[in-house]
């Protein structure tokens, strides 16, 4: 194999530009050459008006000092016609034309399934997992959820400072919108009293009866850390506690973080604070553990294209890395029940 493509796609997470300059450096080390595509798979369609608002050539120069930043250099997108097959035979017959022979796609789920599709049209791919939210079940951790996680621990760490000043419940709202793993990692690095997850049903009821309980016991501030995908396990029905509580302004069955810290001050008579983190969990400069999992990952899927070895996911375990087949990574998050009961040990008010 003589050339090769790279792309990210889906969201951005810190530590794939270390995947991509590892990608083009073991590349040109092995005599391949690199095509870097833009915006995902939308580049591979190569829509724009100029080819280079698709498509590089890429070389040393091109990926140095890139290591330390966040996002991702080629940028990225999602493309939502992508899982039309004609779509597919586009992006086949356009990697072909520039004599591309291979793929590194450095994403999460659905990345991973467009490489899926593209590898049985022929074309093949290797996968590299990158997403914060570590909602790969086949690896240990994906690229960006390093950095995501101790961005989550350095606001909540400020959070408490201000809690205790004010003696009040805080309610912090993390990414996660299948996968409870940020919202759990970060309960137990900060020592939360409650990590609510998508995983495990809950009701605002047993929420507020924790905060009840840490006022009755003394605490001067108690942290929840709230998963944003957890309405889909929350089991209050809140139609009812409308009636109950009508001075509650919420109006719809989908309410925002506010709207609970609303209703858990209502419901436990004790001042109740959101924060939702959002996007500031994406940004910034990767940590050295994502830096370095992304240019494993990266340099170990270059490998596997030059021995021949195909449509294949590159991912970490036990501190080795691993490479299994593209189809039995697509199966989603794997809940630790350990690791979520161990919130609740830490974090007890006895």
């Amino acid at each position: 194999m003589k050339r090769i493509g790279v792309l990210t796609s889906g969201g951005d997470a810190p530590g794939m530009n270390a995947a991509v300059r590892a990608v083009v450096r073991t590349a040109l080390t092995n005599n391949m050459s690199v095509v870097g595509f833009k915006r995902g798979y939308n580049g591979i369609l190569m829509r724009s008006l100029r080819p280079e608002d698709d498509y590089i050539e890429m070389n040393t120069r091109s990926v140095s000092g890139i290591i330390h930043k966040g996002g991702t250099t080629l940028m990225t997108a999602r493309c939502k016609e992508f899982h039309k097959l004609a779509v597919q035979k586009e992006a086949i017959r356009n990697l072909k034309a520039i004599g591309v022979e291979g793929l590194v796609c450095i994403g999460g789920n659905g990345t991973f399934a467009g490489a899926q599709a593209l590898s049985q049209l022929g074309m093949p791919c290797i996968g590299v997992p990158g997403t914060i939210d570590n909602d790969l079940a086949y690896t240990d951790f994906t690229i960006g959820f390093d950095t995501a996680l101790n961005t989550a621990v350095e606001a909540v760490n400020r959070i408490r400072d201000t809690g205790d000043a004010h003696e009040r419940a805080s309610l912090v709202t993390v990414m996660g919108r299948d996968c409870g793993d940020i919202a759990v990692y970060t309960a137990l690095a900060c020592g939360a009293e409650l990590a609510i997850i998508p995983e495990v049903e809950w009701t605002l009821e047993d929420v507020a009866d924790v905060v009840h309980k840490g006022v009755v016991g003394g605490k001067r501030s108690m942290i929840m850390i709230l998963a944003e995908g957890a309405q889909s396990s929350l089991k209050t029905d809140l139609k009812e506690l409308k009636k109950e509580h009508p001075k509650l302004r919420f109006t719809k069955e989908h309410i925002t973080s506010s709207q609970f810290a609303e209703v858990i001050e209502e419901l436990s008579g004790h001042e109740t604070r959101a924060t939702v983190l959002g996007y500031t969990q994406r940004g910034g400069s990767p940590t050295a553990n994502d830096r370095i999992l992304g240019t494993r990952t990266g340099s170990r899927a270059v490998e596997l294209l030059r021995d021949g070895v195909f449509n294949r996911a590159v991912g970490i375990r036990d501190n080795q890395i691993i490479d299994i087949p593209l189809m039995d990574a697509m199966n989603g998050a794997t809940f630790d029940p350990d690791l979520y009961k161990l919130v609740s040990v830490t974090g007890s008010i006895k």
